[in-house]
C-alpha cells in the first residue's frame, strides 16, 4: 500500500523543484584530528588501525579533475590524513566561510566533529562558546565521540550548559573492563558517567556500537540495550565489524582483526529481536537494518505501488554494486516498470561506496549491457572506469549513478518511514532519468 504522503510523486517533470529529502544537514565545525593519535588512542576495532600514511595513493572518484587520478577527497579525506587538530579560530573562520557562502541553516545547529574524537579537542568549550555566543547558532551536536577525552562528568555539564544538545557517543559494551580492553579507555567508568550526563541533558543521543562476536554480543549486548534503554537514549546504532578488503578494509591494513564478523543475514535477525525486545530503544544496524523504517531500500515495502511512483526504465542497463545491496535493488525493480531491463551486478565487497579499480577488473565486461551505472561514491576515477568496462573492445556508456540509493541505519536512525521513502523515490527517480537521458 502506497502512502498517502508519498502520492505527489506520481507524476515527474525534471523542471520541477526537488522533493524534500532527509532533514538539512547542520554546518559543520571540523576541529580535525587523526584516528589512533587525537582520540586516545586506536580501540582494537578500530578500521584505521595499522593504515600506513606513507604509502596512501589516490584511489580516484568522480571529482578528480578528468585527466588526474587524485583529489583532496579520494587522496586525503578517505584515508583520514587531517593532520593534528585545528586551533579555534581556524576552525571557527571556515565556518564563518561556510555561512557566508551558503547561509545559516534552517534549525540553527552546528555540527563540531573532526577525524579524532571531540572529546579530545582541547579548546572544545572555548570553541562551543564562540559558536553560540559569537556565531549565534542556536543548538550544537558534537559528532563522533567516545567520551574517552573527559576527565569528570562535570564538564560534560558545562558543555549542555553552554549548547550542546545533540551527540552522537560509541558505548561499544556497558561494561567497563571490555570498554578498558576493546576501546583503550583509562577512565571507562568516568566515560559511562559521561553519558548518563548527554543522555539526561540533551534532546537528541545516538549511542553506537561495533559488534564483535563472541566479546559485545550475546547477554552483553542486551545488557547495554538494558542500560541505554533506562537511560531514554533515542537511538542504538549497531555496526557490523569489518575486518578484511571485502568488508571494506581498503587502505591496505586487512585484516584488521581474526574475527569472522556475523553473517549478514545473522546481523539482520539480532538488530530485530533487539529492537522488538526493547520498545523505548530504536535499535538500527548498518550496513543492514533499520527495522522501524525497512531501510536500507524501503521501497521495496511499496511493491506494484512503485509503478505510480516512479518512471519507467527505457534504456535497458546494468546496475554495478555491492553484495550486500543488489538482492534488495533486484527486489526494487521487479515493480517499476520496465525493471526487467536492469541488470544489477554484485561485485566481491559488501559496500557499494568503497568499490575501487580492483574490483571493477574482477568483472567479465561481456556480461555488461551497453548502458553500465557505477555507483556514485565508487572510488574509481571517471576515465579509469570507462577503461576497464569497455576492455573487451564494446563502446559502452558509462554513467555515474546518485551518491546514495538508500539510507544505512547510520542515516536512517532519526528519520521516519516517509522520510526514508522520500529520500529513496528521489534517489531512484534520478537513477532512472539518468539513463533514460544519456543511456544507449
Amino acid at each position: 500500500m502506497v502512502p498517502a504522503t508519498l502520492t505527489r510523486y506520481r507524476v515527474f517533470s525534471r523542471v520541477e523543484a526537488p522533493p524534500p529529502g532527509v532533514r538539512v544537514l547542520p554546518v559543520l565545525a571540523d576541529v580535525g584530528g587523526r584516528p589512533g593519535f587525537d582520540c586516545g588512542g586506536f580501540c582494537k576495532y578500530c578500521y584505521f588501525r595499522g593504515v600506513d600514511r606513507r604509502k596512501a595513493r589516490p584511489f580516484g572518484c568522480k571529482n578528480c579533475p578528468p585527466g588526474t587520478v587524485g583529489c583532496d577527497y579520494c587522496g586525503r579525506s578517505v584515508w583520514e590524513d587531517n593532520g593534528p587538530f585545528r586551533p579555534p579560530q581556524a576552525v571557527l573562520q571556515a565556518v564563518h566561510m561556510t555561512i557566508a557562502m551558503s547561509g545559516p541553516p534552517e534549525d540553527g545547529t552546528v555540527e563540531v566533529s573532526g577525524g579524532g574524537d571531540v572529546s579530545h579537542y582541547p579548546w572544545l568549550r572555548e570553541l562551543i562558546e564562540a559558536l553560540v555566543d559569537v556565531l549565534g547558532f542556536e543548538r550544537v551536536k558534537l559528532g563522533y565521540t567516545s567520551c574517552k577525552g573527559f576527565e569528570d562528568p562535570e564538564v560534560v555539564e558545562e558543555l549542555c550548559d553552554m549548547g550542546v544538545d545533540s551527540v552522537s557517543v560509541t558505548v561499544f559494551a556497558w561494561d567497563e573492563d571490555l570498554r578498558r580492553e576493546w576501546m583503550n579507555d583509562p577512565s571507562p567508568d568516568v566515560s559511562l558517567k559521561a553519558v548518563e550526563v548527554f543522555a539526561d541533558r540533551c534532546s537528541e543521543v545516538v549511542a553506537a556500537a561495533v559488534v564483535i562476536p563472541g566479546v559485545n554480543d550475546g547477554e552483553v549486548l542486551r545488557r547495554t540495550c538494558e542500560e541505554l534503554e533506562a537511560l531514554g537514549v533515542d537511538a542504538f546504532l549497531l555496526m557490523r565489524l569489518g575486518t578484511r578488503k571485502e568488508h571494506g578494509i581498503i587502505l591496505g591494513n586487512d585484516p584488521v582483526l581474526d574475527v569472522e564478523p556475523h553473517p549478514v543475514d545473522e546481523f539482520k535477525r539480532l538488530v530485530t529481536e533487539l529492537h522488538e525486545e526493547f520498545d523505548g530503544l530504536r535499535v538500527v544496524g548498518t550496513p543492514v537494518w533499520d527495522p522501524e523504517t525497512g531501510a536500507p531500500f524501503a521501497l521495496r515495502s511499496l511493491g506494484e505501488g512503485l509503478k505510480d511512483l516512479l518512471p519507467p526504465v527505457e534504456v535497458p542497463f546494468s546496475l554495478i554494486t555491492g553484495r550486500i545491496a543488489a538482492p534488495m535493488i533486484e527486489e526494487v525493480f521487479r515493480h517499476v516498470e520496465g525493471g526487467e531491463n536492469v541488470d544489477v551486478v554484485p561485485v566481491g565487497k559488501d559496500i557499494a561506496c568503497l568499490i575501487t579499480e580492483e574490483d571493477l577488473k574482477g568483472l567479465d565486461p561481456a556480461r555488461l549491457k551497453r548502458t553500465v551505472v557505477i555507483p556514485g561514491r565508487a572510488l574509481v576515477h571517471d576515465g579509469r572506469a570507462e577503461e576497464l568496462l569497455k576492455r573487451d573492445g564494446f563502446g559502452r556508456v558509462v554513467l555515474r549513478g546518485p551518491d546514495r540509493l538508500t539510507l544505512d541505519g547510520e542515516a536512517s536512525c532519526c528519520l521516519t518511514k516517509d522520510e526514508v521513502l522520500e529520500f529513496e523515490l528521489e534517489a531512484f527517480r534520478e537513477l532512472i532519468q539518468t539513463v533514460n537521458l544519456l543511456g544507449e
